[in-house]
């Protein structure tokens, strides 16, 4: 696929700015970032050719992220790009996108549901290079004893922290 075909669309959350890459039937990157400007020169660097996208699959994963943020939505309805990824990766993160939302569970947990078990390191690293942060919610995973470990987008920890405080307190207000 050429660059040629990808749209892409920014939002502002309570995190900072998201930007969603996409082709016509697939999110491709998923970006966390603190500016608006900061952003778009990321992904206009690394997608030279991406326009801007109003009405496509970008505008229509922002339409979702931002139902997400407003509290609205609690699963993602949309297809992701996972080519180039190892047949351990994908297993990892199809596994990792059916963690429903306000669950946490660790490295370990992951490893063992996807039937790794003992690869909880591998699934670590799979977790940094998720291109989807928030589609497929890596800021679920966490180390063992509960421990808040790495993560990649926006502030890092404070990120992490914030997005399941967010959901914990969403489901707090069903009960």
């Amino acid at each position: 696929m050429s660059l040629e075909g990808y749209g892409y669309c920014l939002l502002s959350t309570p995190i900072g700015w998201v930007g969603v890459v996409a082709s016509e039937k697939r999110v491709i990157e998923v970006v966390i970032g603190s500016s608006h400007d900061d952003l778009s020169g990321v992904i206009r660097c690394k997608y030279p050719m991406a326009l801007r996208d109003d009405e496509g699959m970008a505008a229509k994963a922002c339409l979702q992220l931002d139902e997400y943020f407003r509290g609205t939505r609690r699963n993602f309805d949309l297809n992701v790009d996972l080519s180039g990824r190892t047949n351990f990766a994908v297993s990892i993160l199809q596994h990792l996108a059916r963690v429903p939302f306000g669950e946490i569970l660790t490295y370990g947990e992951l490893a063992s549901r996807a039937g790794f078990p003992g690869r909880a390191r591998a699934v670590g690293q799979v977790m940094a290079t998720n291109r989807h942060p928030l589609i497929l919610p890596c800021h679920r995973v966490i180390g063992s004893g509960g421990r808040l470990t790495g993560y990649s987008g926006g502030n890092g920890i404070k990120t992490k922290q914030w997005l399941l405080n967010f959901e914990n307190n969403a489901l707090m207000k069903i009960i």
